[in-house]
This record gives C-alpha cells, sequence and structure tokens, in this order.
C-alpha cells in the first residue's frame, strides 16, 4: 500500500472514531417512585462503589425514595429524563441532576436531589440552607 493511501486510510479510521465518540447519547429514562407521606428532601448519590445498582424495567430505570429521603447506588446516570410517580400530597421541587468528571471528563460519581412537599414548605427548607451547609440527611439507604 503507498503512501497517500495509507495516510487516507488512518485519516479515514480517526474520522469515524471522532465522530462515532461524540455522537449525543439520548437523555437516560427514569422513574422517581415517590412513596405515600413522603414529605422533604431526597438525595440520591451514584456511582458509589459497592452500592446495588438501580432496578431496571425494559429501557427505564426506577428510583424509590426510601422514607429516610437518602439512597446510594453504583449505576450512574450521566443524563436523566426525569418522571414522577408521586403517591405523596406533595409536589416535586427543585430538581437536580449533576455528575462529577475528571479532569480527563470522565464521570466518576453523581447526585440527584429534589424535595417533596408543599411549596411554602420548599421555599422554607431554601432559606434554611441558604443560611447553613446544604442537606441534612441520615445514614444512606440503599435502593435495592
Amino acid at each position: 500500500m503507498n503512501r497517500k493511501a495509507w495516510s487516507i486510510l488512518v485519516g479515514s479510521a480517526f474520522l469515524v472514531v471522532a465522530v462515532a465518540c461524540s455522537k449525543n447519547r439520548p437523555a437516560q429514562k427514569v422513574v422517581v417512585e415517590i412513596p405515600s407521606e413522603f414529605n422533604g428532601d431526597f438525595l440520591l448519590e451514584m456511582g458509589v462503589r459497592g452500592a446495588p445498582p438501580l432496578v431496571k424495567q425494559d429501557d427505564t430505570y426506577v428510583v424509590a425514595v426510601p422514607r429516610s429521603g437518602k439512597a446510594i447506588t453504583s449505576t450512574l446516570l450521566t443524563d436523566s429524563q426525569p418522571s414522577f410517580r408521586n403517591s405523596s400530597d406533595g409536589a416535586v421541587w427543585g430538581y437536580s441532576h449533576s455528575v462529577f468528571n475528571t479532569g480527563d471528563g470522565i464521570p466518576i460519581g453523581g447526585k440527584i436531589e429534589f424535595f417533596v412537599g408543599t411549596k411554602k414548605d420548599y421555599e422554607a427548607e431554601q432559606g434554611k440552607r441558604n443560611h447553613s451547609e446544604g442537606f441534612s440527611h441520615p445514614p444512606s439507604t440503599p435502593l435495592v
């Protein structure tokens, strides 16, 4: 193979790999099940070694909110499209999905946070959080 053909082949292979790696993946579908009478902050820590993975039904991950309001999973959702099954009396406020990356941009962990309750309760919680250092939660509950 001559030098020109070799250069074209290598350049084409590089272009195919670059395009394949840069394609945006669709957001991962997530159903968040909120139990009746749950009220307050929820925090899901993702990418935790040794924690159980999230349950997956077809192409959708299922997050069952424990009464403690805090859960851990080894699953790392880098981009989520949430829907809520809310059995409680409260609405969902302040949904946030964060992913933590290495300096090279490799995702290594993340969290999903939100509040369930009335707008008045949410605003009061936001006021408390602005005067403190963030969430105050009991120990993590694995999602099984």
